[in-house]
């Protein structure tokens, strides 16, 4: 086999590896790396990042052995004991640069200071939703990483904090940067203690500052927002809200002049304010104002007539906006590739057929919750190619008609939310697939008019299906058993009619299968889980029905052979493909 692939170089088939992990299909290294001893080797070397969970645990020694290019790794979800994990990477020999330890309980400081003293060039932590998280810890974090670039410590829970003590404050911060030159993007995000002190610590100590999120700090000001702006050249992001009450001050605009991303999210701005910016000439390229109020049609358009880069754009909430006013913004809006006017309530499918018009480079809208009607008019001839993410989900009106022509507009469609669409039946769905027949994740999460679906033709794309509260029966799951062969996500949460025949379809037929949940099938017998484990080895986690939970000797066993049986519906998320886990 090998003798077939020798004529092109390594550096070839590296390259197209690499494109195959650009566009999202990680996962195929699986795959790629059976074909030949050649490919096991580039495939090796390509995968830099890893998801640890309690099913990697066992054979870890021998995953760093095999993947010496890991850079980064995500312990996010990781439940063990993280300090001793911690150890064994900085023994591992890997040259790790981001690391991502959030959501656990407290910072493992231990294994942090042993993990900064063997890997010097971590340049990334990103440690969110911490349980608690005192200022001591992040003198720790200074000192054991002083190379950081990006810090991420938003939205601390603090669960375990007494007397109030164990919060983030101003002396913390102080401590932090004091050890941190090097800081370009930092989250604080949450941390309700700090004030501005914390930002003109920053300003003074991180020259190299290039964004900072500082959602939620209820003690920094607009005053200190301008200062510390006044002293970070470099400071390209900014990201805050509610610091506009009772308005955004118009004054705040002389500290902004070479901001690339503004995002004043939830915040009382004016059209003064967005005046200001427009006539400043922002170089702005990323502009969020959702959930913002007290702004109007004439404030956004004068920003976007005066600024033909923006290229993300989130007005969601802005009830002003009309079909008519998108079709006129939209002019603007020559290099926009993601925009958000989701619950803009007296928007309909004439504005998306404007923003497919007049917006050549977009790549990615979302439209949920807004007013796409039945007996709407959808005589269109348009062709938007380039558009390839589009979120509809809870626009209930929206009908087998008005689908079908957002199909022949936007044919490349790879991702397609349509939850809470209750006027969509399996007609209308089979016909958007036949022409959409690059759709690699579909959700129809609460789709009631969807009944069934049925296909006589391959969806060979189809990546990953949500199909949560459908009154589905097998006969639908067998269609998908044949008809998505490259199935790797399945989620049936919730979908009480089907039986452990139909899921037995899926898993027989779709020899990628990688998770699946059965949350709340109640029609699925006992005999289920050990079969599906064992017939089909690509499964990693399947979520258990609520009726069936294994035994904890059951799940070490399933986990010996490669799968993590879930036991709460809460612990499994299929929010799409985990592309880039080694597992």
């Amino acid at each position: 086999m090998e003798d077939n692939f020798a004529s092109l170089p390594e550096e070839c088939w590296e390259l197209i590896f690499s494109f195959l992990l650009l566009r999202r299909h990680g996962h195929h290294f699986e795959s790629l790396s059976l074909v030949c001893k050649q490919f096991f080797s580039i495939t090796n070397k390509l995968r830099i990042r890893f998801r640890i969970s309690e099913l990697t645990v066992p054979v870890l020694p021998r995953i760093y052995s095999r993947f010496r290019q890991i850079k980064k790794i995500d312990l996010q979800n990781f439940k063990g004991a993280l300090d001793g994990l911690l150890v064994g990477i900085a023994g591992s020999g890997l040259d790790v640069e981001s690391l991502d330890i959030s959501n656990q309980k407290r910072i493992p400081v231990t294994g942090l200071m042993v993990l900064g003293s063997k890997m010097r060039n971590l340049r990334v932590l990103l440690c969110s939703k911490i349980g608690f998280l005192p200022d001591d810890d992040l003198v720790v974090i200074a000192r054991s990483f002083p190379n950081l670039e990006e810090l991420d410590i938003s939205y601390p829970k603090n669960a375990l904090a007494c007397d109030g003590r164990g919060e983030v404050t101003d002396l913390g911060i102080f401590g932090l940067v004091q050890g941190l030159p090097r800081l370009c993007k930092v989250n604080l995000s949450g941390n309700s203690f700090i004030s501005d002190k914390s930002l003109l610590d920053l300003s003074t100590n991180c020259v190299w500052l290039k964004e900072i999120a500082i959602c939620d700090c209820d003690f920094i000001t607009q005053s200190g927002i301008a200062k510390a702006l006044r002293q970070s050249p470099n400071l390209s992001s900014i990201s805050a809200n509610w610091i506009g009450i009772p308005s955004l001050h118009p004054d705040l605009i002389d500290s902004l002049k070479i901001l690339t991303s503004l995002n004043l999210s939830e915040s009382l701005i004016s059209d003064e304010l967005l005046h200001s910016v427009a006539n400043a000439r922002l170089p702005l390229k990323k502009l969020i104002l959702s959930h913002c109020h007290n702004f109007s049609l004439s404030g956004i358009s004068l920003v976007l007539y005066k600024n033909l880069l923006i290229e993300w754009l989130d007005l969601e909430v802005a009830n002003f906006l009309t079909d008519e006013s998108v079709k006129e913004l939209s002019k603007f809006l020559p290099l926009i590739k993601f925009i958000n006017l989701s619950n803009c309530s007296n928007l309909t499918c004439s504005s998306l057929f404007s923003l497919a018009r007049n917006c050549p480079a977009l790549t990615e809208v979302k439209m949920k919750n807004v007013n796409l009607e039945k007996d709407e008019d959808y005589t269109t001839d348009l062709s938007h190619p380039q558009l390839m993410s589009l979120d509809l989900s809870g626009n209930r009106n929206l009908c087998n008609e008005g689908v079908g022509k957002i199909a022949s507009i936007f044919p490349n469609l790879e991702l397609l939310k349509l939850n809470h669409c209750a006027g969509i039946t399996e007609e209308g769905i089979g016909e958007l697939l036949r022409v959409c027949n690059k759709i690699r994740h579909l959700e129809l999460n609460f789709c009631t008019g969807i009944k069934n679906l049925e296909m006589d033709f391959e969806v060979s794309a189809m990546e990953a299906l949500r199909l949560q509260r459908l009154a589905i029966e097998d006969s639908t799951l067998a269609v998908i058993g044949r008809r998505c062969p490259s199935l790797i996500h399945l989620d049936l949460l919730g979908c009480s009619k089907v039986t452990a025949e139909g899921v037995k379809e899926v898993v027989r037929n779709c020899r990628r299968l990688r998770e699946i949940n059965l949350w709340d099938c109640c029609e699925i017998d006992g005999s289920i889980l050990p079969w599906m484990v064992f017939s089909r080895p690509s499964l990693r986690e399947i979520m258990a029905p609520n009726s069936l939970l294994p035994t904890d000797n059951q799940r070490d066993l399933f986990l010996r052979h490669g799968c993590l049986v879930f036991n709460d519906g809460s612990l499994l998320d299929l929010n799409g493909i985990s592309y880039n886990s080694v597992w």
